[in-house]
């Protein structure tokens, strides 16, 4: 098992998370059959191909590279509601037209100049960066398409009941962005209480970790790390869970109530269930 790349990482991990997090996609994806290509997956209205043509369409616009415009037949895509939704879709829907081979070129080719772009410099996690929706941070640049990237090979695995990877760098790097989301869902979400506190433990299948949140007097969760917990009060309420789990239901996947019967929970009760009814933190 392993723990949560650190919030302080530098650029070498970043990097290295990164690169295998793509790597990993690119050698899971590239032998599919054209059956497996268009196997449905969880998110509503996304093939197996449509996740690949998603993850080569966010690395070409890193390195410069935009589509010609497209407009979707939006009275078939009934799943592409939000504006986020819809501009996550018209890329998508324009590769369809496209064979699975010219999809898997695409994306191979765009990691690749990638990662000599990324080798080349800078090399400073805090230097602003164009990231895929604006400017940003080097380091979170990185770390948003580490877990964009890790997730989606995840997605690709359910659909074809093939799991693995679950304790990879890219894993460690997309448990150290998911649980900080804990704050919104125990103080925003849940509505706890100046003084209350969140007990999140992650069991393993792949990561051991978790986080301890409190509300602070000014109604604002902080993260407390486990040597500060006696100082943020005993846990309100404690959600101990497997990795998988913890993944699948911070990333909206499916179904969550079997998830949710795999979730042991000890404390305020009702604290407890308005909490896994807001645990989800991905987009």
């Amino acid at each position: 098992m392993v723990a949560p790349l650190p919030a302080d990482a530098g650029f070498d991990e970043l990097f290295a998370a990164w690169r295998s997090a793509s790597h990993d996609f690119i050698d899971l994806v590239t032998p599919l059959s054209q059956a497996e290509w268009d196997v449905p997956t969880a998110l509503p209205g996304w093939s197996v191909g449509d996740i690949v043509a998603h993850i080569g369409w966010l690395e070409g616009l890193l390195i410069g590279e935009y589509d010609a415009p497209h407009e979707p037949d939006w009275s078939s895509l009934p799943h592409a509601q939000s504006d986020f939704g819809r501009l996550t879709e018209v890329p998508v829907d324009l590769r369809r037209s496209w064979t699975r081979e010219a999809v898997l070129i695409e994306l191979a080719d765009r990691i690749a100049r990638r990662t000599v772009e990324l080798e080349q410099g800078p090399h400073d996690p805090a230097h602003e960066v164009m990231g895929p929706f604006g400017p940003a941070p080097l380091g979170r640049v990185l770390r948003m398409r580490t877990l964009d990237t890790w997730v989606h090979e995840q997605d690709i695995r359910d659909a074809l009941g093939r799991p693995g990877h679950l304790d990879t760098m890219g894993a460690q790097a997309t448990a150290s962005q998911l649980l900080p989301g804990l704050g919104k869902v125990w103080a925003k979400l849940a509505g706890a209480q100046s003084g209350q506190v969140l007990d999140v433990r992650i069991t393993g299948g792949g990561i051991e970790g978790g986080a301890t949140v409190v509300v602070d007097d000014d109604g604002r969760a902080r993260i407390v790390g486990d040597d500060l917990l006696d100082q943020a009060g005993s846990a309100t309420v404690t959600l101990t869970m497997s990795w998988p789990t913890y993944l699948a239901l911070s990333c909206g996947r499916g179904d969550p109530q079997p998830w949710r019967e795999q979730v042991s929970v000890s404390g305020d009760p009702e604290l407890a269930a308005r909490a896994l009814d807001h645990f989800r933190v991905m987009i």
